[in-house]
């Protein structure tokens, strides 16, 4: 293979848990001279409470690392990305693919790391999103499982998934399944399941070699198995076997992923938990039969079982579920070992497996089953596959004339629709009754009736009136007053023009006639707030509940609302005088727009402190 390509791993898995497929592909391209960005799981379902320890362990790796980067060996580095874990909320999409595409290329600038080539085991709207921006000079999909029947959460993943596989260069599958799936959507599959690291087995072929002393200790015969212990652990089976071999010993080496309170009750089933790689070649040495007992759902009917391999390079008798891959595996080679169709027929499996003295003839023969699916089989049609794809793709005449001109016809197209969008834009805000409709929720008023007061609120409103608006208030309450509405007038500012607003409007209300006995000041308010508190004590103390409010007319609601709310014994009445138009208004300034915007916010504003 071509040496100092770069290689962008987008894993479906962390790095630190146990080996698997994504390691195992990532550490070849990296032995091989290529640089390989491995990027931990981003995700394709919202988390769960079970998912806690997961999530704790991504952000200690996070901190321990540089800003979730850390260096392997000198072709090798793991990226593990803080991220929201919502894989399908298109706001959630924004936010993860700015953060993940500004510190992914921020990467690759310092470390020099261009035009990689992408392989992902993920399809997620974020990947394949963030895939184009990256340059790749191929994109392939390892799709590695059915991700998306794996619980109900991943289910929308689905569409996606689909879409992905027509989009990219190649799509290599794990499994017949999967690769019978994509082909529906397109002809570069290729099928490469996990295979065998046979160098590090072979050496525990050795009669030699010294099997580990914790497994020694456990009662024989050895009933074997390594591997996650997940959903797609079949309990109830374990369980029965347990029940129905009660002189065996049942081993289990590997994470825990799922409760596992029914096998702990049993005493004959052992956990050894997490084992390093390199060692399960010795523990599986010392099983009398290896089992993947494995659940038959839609999930698993595209699981393909790379301890199968394993086991049988360790000549070891073997027994699993009847699984789609491992039946096309046993149609493939033959009975080199057993696939039961019931839980009873794998019991019985595994007693005569047990009772069975095997020949060397059929160790042989697994070994070679084994040795025939070696990953470095698998990794040189792999490697095969991607250079003959940047061969052709290299090949490719570059048109630099259709891209120049598909260039500025983009670019055409972009500037020409900005263009019309601002303009029909301007047209629907100045020239259509939007404002207007937009406005009438803010304007409240009743026809006037008898009240104990006239209160006339003080500010600059909006520029609809002459002026500084307080001289159209006055006017308004000069109204009210002279047509026997009220027989006194509170006026309630703290703005000034130099001199006090309040006294402006108090010496305008005495020029037109009003009696300084009818007149009463309330000057300190610096909000409609304090307005109605301070406006609020005055009429107590007056023994006055009715009010007839003279305010702007954006303002008339908000003012409204808040004695309302703060004062809701006080029976008020707002009032506008000759400021309604039941005709929509096909014309709209500038002031209107701001003073509109304003009192919105103000409405917001006053709701989150609850004055209104």
């Amino acid at each position: 293979m071509d040496k100092n390509n770069n290689y962008i791993i987008f894993s479906s898995i962390d790095w630190n848990i146990h080996w698997q497929l994504h390691h195992q592909l990532a550490t070849s391209f990296a032995s091989s001279g290529n640089r390989v960005l491995y990027v931990d799981n981003t995700g394709v379902r919202s988390p769960t409470i079970g998912d806690f320890s997961r999530l704790k362990d991504r952000f200690i790796n996070w901190i321990r690392s540089v800003h979730g980067f850390d260096r392997i060996n000198e072709n090798l580095t793991v990226y593990s990305p803080l991220l929201l874990p919502f894989p399908y909320s298109k706001l959630s999409l924004v936010l993860n693919k700015y953060i993940f595409k500004r510190n992914l290329l921020r990467w690759m600038d310092l470390a020099n790391f261009y035009n990689p080539i992408v392989i992902t085991f993920l399809p997620t709207p974020l990947i394949q999103s963030l895939a184009k921006e990256l340059h790749p000079s191929l994109t392939i999909y390892y799709c590695a499982n059915n991700m998306s029947d794996s619980s109900d959460s991943a289910k929308s993943l689905k569409p996606y998934e689909d879409y992905f596989f027509s989009q990219v260069d190649l799509v290599f599958s794990a499994g017949y399944t999967i690769e019978e799936h994509a082909k529906k959507f397109t002809n570069l599959v290729y099928n490469y399941p996990p295979g065998i690291d046979f160098d590090k087995f072979s050496e525990a072929l050795n009669d030699n070699c010294e099997l580990p002393s914790d497994i020694n200790r456990f009662p024989r015969p050895i009933i074997g198995y390594v591997g996650t212990l997940g959903r797609v652990f079949d309990q109830e089976l374990l369980c029965k076997l347990a029940d129905s071999i009660t002189n065996c010993s049942i081993v289990l080496i590997g994470p825990k992923y799922t409760d596992l309170k029914k096998l702990e009750e049993k005493s004959n089933i052992y956990f050894l938990g997490t084992r390093q790689h390199t060692q399960i070649p010795f523990y599986i040495k010392s099983f009398d039969v290896a089992i993947v007992p494995y659940v038959c759902t839609k999930f698993t009917e595209g699981v393909y079982p790379s301890k199968l391999n394993e086991y049988l390079a360790m000549g070891v008798s073997t027994v699993t579920t009847n699984i789609n891959e491992t039946q096309r595996y046993w149609q493939d080679y033959g009975d080199v070992f057993t696939v039961a169709d019931s839980h009873k027929e794998f019991i019985e499996a595994v007693r005569t497996a047990i009772n069975r003295k095997d020949n060397q003839t059929l160790i042989d023969n697994r070994i070679a089953v084994a040795k025939a699916n070696s990953w470095e089989y698998r990794f040189n049609g792999i490697s095969e596959k991607i250079n003959n794809a940047l061969e052709s793709n290299s090949s490719k005449k570059y048109n630099w004339k259709s891209k120049l001109e598909s260039l500025f016809i983009k670019r055409y197209f972009i500037l020409r629709n900005t263009v019309l969008t601002v303009f029909l834009t301007y047209l629907l805000i100045f020239y259509t009754p939007i404002v207007w409709y937009a406005s009438k929720p803010l304007i409240s008023f009743s026809p006037p009736q008898k009240a104990d007061v006239i209160v006339v609120f003080g500010g600059y409103g909006e520029s609809g009136y002459a002026n500084f608006s307080f001289q159209q208030r006055v006017n308004d309450a000069l109204k009210l007053f002279k047509s026997g509405y009220a027989q006194k007038i509170l006026v309630s500012s703290g703005v000034e023009h130099k001199i006090k607003e309040s006294n402006l409007m108090r010496a305008l209300l005495k020029d037109k006639g009003v009696p300084d006995s009818s007149i009463i000041l309330s000057d300190g308010a610096s909000n409609t707030y304090e307005s109605v508190i301070q406006s609020s004590e005055m009429l107590k103390n007056n023994g006055w509940n009715s009010v007839l409010l003279i305010t702007s007319k954006y303002h008339s609601q908000r003012a409204k609302m808040t004695w309302d709310k703060q004062r809701p014994k006080i029976n008020v009445t707002s009032i506008v005088l000759d400021s309604i138009s039941e005709a929509p208004q096909w014309r709209t300034t500038i002031d209107q727009i701001k003073v509109i915007l304003y009192e919105y916010a103000a409405l917001i504003h006053n709701w989150l402190f609850n004055r209104i």
